[in-house]
């Protein structure tokens, strides 16, 4: 018997579980970062998404006796909430949430179908509708009981430039929720690692490229301390290590193979580059995880070809 007879303890509920727990380490530094307005956007991304998946799959009749939950709604509820900005306003973060949910996910098959993540390309589409609330930034510790602005989307101004290396490590140079603290994206990462649940092969390409790529397209500026400031600040604080993890480490829309995973990886890694500076921080991040989506099973097709070549044929199909 081969693959649908195949049981491991690994299965969908047990990955999206461990996810879950994945994501809290980031959850708390939003929480504590950026207060209330941190709880209210996370429990609408959630519960959003949640109640927008169940009424969908109700309508269209997905849904069937004896079906496990879908916790895929809340990977992708955590997910989206951690990649807005402080200031959404509530309006343009229902919006994400019925299309990311309804358009990206439900329409393509439901959890464990869907082509992009929900969550980036949810992203993507409130930046377009209300692109004001991503323009600046937001003080962590600054004012923890303030929400005014998730209903009027007016936005702040800070200037993270004189930020110290321990300061920048410890999360407080972001202006999403909760992609800048490494120490917590490193903390849920070994988690999934130890768990098994997570592809390392995308997110390392990733990072690799990043690491070396950016002082490639930055030669002029990266051996002066303003530009290795830079440096670090752009690897630790941008969220490009929150989407290796988060976004990249995904099992259903990046590539199953090794290959075609790191090949992925890079390529996501030399999008984000040429899109740095150029786009808001949050398009920056989240453009390139939905183009290499697209080009997933182009790129495991090659990888087949490739594995094919002095192989049998069942040799290949059970890797």
């Amino acid at each position: 018997m081969i693959a649908p007879f195949i049981h491991t303890e690994k299965n969908a509920p047990y990955i999206y579980l461990t996810h879950i727990a994945a994501l809290m380490p980031c959850v708390v530094f939003a929480v504590f970062a950026y207060g209330l307005r941190a709880i209210i956007l996370l429990s609408i991304s959630v519960v959003g998404f949640m109640l927008t998946d169940i009424f969908s799959a109700k309508l269209i009749r997905r849904h069937v006796k004896g079906e496990y939950f879908d916790v895929s709604s809340i990977v992708s509820g955590l997910t989206f909430g951690l990649l807005l900005s402080p200031q959404t306003p509530v309006i343009a973060v229902l919006a994400g949430i019925i299309f990311g949910s309804v358009i990206v996910k439900q329409f393509f098959g439901g959890a464990g179908s869907n082509i992009l993540l929900p969550a980036t390309a949810a992203i993507l589409f409130t930046q377009t509708v209300y692109p004001s609330s991503f323009a600046e930034t937001v003080k962590p510790l600054d004012n923890w009981f303030g929400f005014v602005s998730i209903i009027s989307g007016k936005p702040s101004v800070q200037d993270y430039s004189q930020l110290s290396y321990p300061e920048i490590i410890s999360g407080f140079a972001g202006s999403l929720l909760g992609v800048s603290c490494c120490l917590m994206i490193i903390l849920g990462f070994i988690f999934m690692l130890v768990k098994g649940t997570i592809r390392v092969y995308a997110p390392a390409g990733y990072m690799i490229a990043l690491l070396a790529g950016f002082p490639l397209t930055h030669i002029s500026t990266i051996f002066t301390p303003e530009g290795f400031h830079l440096y670090v600040l752009f690897i630790l604080s941008s969220g490009v290590m929150f989407v290796a993890v988060y976004c990249l480490g995904d099992y259903t829309t990046m590539p199953s193979r090794p290959l075609s995973a790191t090949t992925a990886g890079v390529v996501c890694a030399i999008l984000t580059l040429i899109l740095y500076g150029r786009v808001p921080d949050v398009t920056m991040l989240t453009a390139p995880v939905v183009a290499v989506n697209f080009m997933s099973f182009v790129l495991d097709y090659f990888s087949k070809s490739i594995s094919r070549r002095g192989k049998r044929s069942r040799e290949v199909d059970l890797l």
